[in-house]
């Protein structure tokens, strides 16, 4: 009994928010990590700005997130995988804009460490990302009402 449970914490679909912040918490950190890690390859390896490279870098970790978010944190991912990524990707652009904002007064403008920069962008560009996520994209079925 208590394997199953955990099977359905764990792994099972869920509509519960309760799980699917964790899950989401989960997946965003693998998408942070693989766009920390761009970053920091494009910065210091590549010599790019930091601006540009938290750009493309930020592009990377959404499609890690796409995948991992259908997967696992939502059980409602659209019928058709590419409307559904096209779907998600505009959405990211505001997540995207947020990024781009938070490194552009920060680092840009305010002399903030790139990497803390990046760090609170991340935090802003989370909330934005899961809400939006869940409530538009990831949308649970309505309940019928009881008649």
């Amino acid at each position: 009994m208590a394997r199953k449970k955990l099977w359905q914490l764990l792994i099972s679909p869920t509509h519960s928010i309760l799980v699917q912040i964790p899950r989401a918490l989960v997946v965003s950190a693998l998408a942070a990590a693989l766009d920390v890690g761009v970053l920091v390859l494009l910065v210091e390896l590549a010599g790019w700005h930091p601006t540009f490279a938290a750009i493309i870098s930020y592009l990377l970790g959404g499609v890690l997130q796409y995948v991992l978010s259908s997967i696992w944190v939502f059980p409602n991912s659209p019928k058709n995988v590419a409307v559904g990524f096209i779907a998600f990707s505009l959405l990211s652009l505001v997540g995207l804009a947020i990024t781009w904002g938070t490194m552009w007064l920060l680092y840009d403008n305010l002399g903030v460490y790139y990497l803390f920069a990046k760090g609170a962008a991340l935090v802003l560009a989370f909330c934005w990302n899961f809400l939006s996520r869940r409530y538009w994209l990831f949308r649970p079925p309505t309940e019928k009402p009881i008649t």
